[in-house]
């Protein structure tokens, strides 16, 4: 058994983004986010559509024009709470020059309130600065946090490694979407066991180039090596961390992952390889004789 503590600063980005509403109470955002497969459309539809109180179904998100309001992209697990937190702001604002043109408090959609007040539809912009520009930021600790624990088996005899099971425990605030989240972070914990046991690039000093620059020598896992693997969210908001209290996620899923399965391979063997990959070559010296 190996464990492995997973910290990761909780960065924040200056984004803005644009939401509009038409008469028949369709909703469009647009900003110039990128999603790069991590589930953005889908969050910011959600997040557009709880905070306007429509179906999802009336969201459409706008993503990747540079014509769009401009946001801190996608990178470093600020996407999301950087994006979804200057839609939160623009629905915010939409809300208000509803109940503005409407004349009431509270900014409820309706079409029929909408083909009244506003037969060619509102739009409004919201916009999150970046973290040194949040006092939050320089008060608190701004972390997400979580732990990997990693079980593996050991060939006595030649030295191969096979993990058996892993599970990351993440506190990552408020889950946006909990099954991008789950996906993110079982994607973490995959890159975590191909750097402990197989990735490895070998340059050539001569020219300054990678020799195994293709996935046939360049070794990655592949559904085979790849066991069960479990997610358990704290899922408790962070009040501190930004309109949303959710915090960074994406590249959690690998801190410390690697580690727990290097714990284990010690626990398992006695041998401390701190050279990844963990290869037969630097366990085998390490092993004791099998008896014969």
């Amino acid at each position: 058994m190996g464990v492995a503590a997973a910290i990761r600063p909780n960065y924040l980005g200056a984004a803005t983004a644009r939401v509009a509403i038409d008469a028949r109470a369709r909703v469009t955002v647009q900003l110039d986010m990128t999603d790069i497969g991590t589930g953005t459309y889908t969050i910011l539809a959600q997040i557009a559509a709880e905070r306007l109180g429509v179906q999802l179904s009336a969201v459409t998100v706008e993503l990747g024009d540079s014509r769009f309001p401009r946001t801190a992209g996608s990178g470093g697990s600020w996407g999301a709470a950087s994006s979804g937190s200057a839609v939160h702001q623009a629905c915010l604002a939409l809300r208000a020059r509803i109940a503005e043109a409407a004349g009431t408090g509270d900014g409820t959609l309706s079409a029929d309130l909408l083909a009244r007040i506003a037969p060619d539809g509102l739009e409004a912009e919201g916009s999150v600065g970046a973290m040194t520009a949040n006092p939050d930021y320089k008060a608190y600790s701004q972390h997400s946090h979580g732990a990997q624990f990693a079980e593996v088996a050991v060939d006595i005899d030649t030295g191969e490694v096979r993990l058996r099971r892993m599970l990351a425990v993440i506190d990552a605030g408020r889950l946006l979407n909990a099954k991008t989240a789950r996906s993110q972070v079982i994607g973490g914990m995959t890159w975590g066991l191909g750097a402990a046991l197989m990735e490895e690039t070998h340059l050539d000093p001569r020219h300054g180039r990678f020799v195994n620059r293709d996935l046939a020598e360049y070794h990655v896992p592949v559904h085979a090596d790849v066991p069960e693997l479990e997610v358990v969210f704290l899922g408790q908001p962070d009040e501190r961390a930004n309109p949303l209290g959710a915090k960074g996620l994406g590249e959690l899923g690998v801190c410390g992952a690697g580690a727990a399965v290097a714990n284990a391979v010690h626990n398992a063997t006695g041998v401390r390889v701190r050279d990844f990959p963990i290869t037969l070559d630097k366990l085998l010296p390490g092993l004791p004789l099998a008896d014969v």
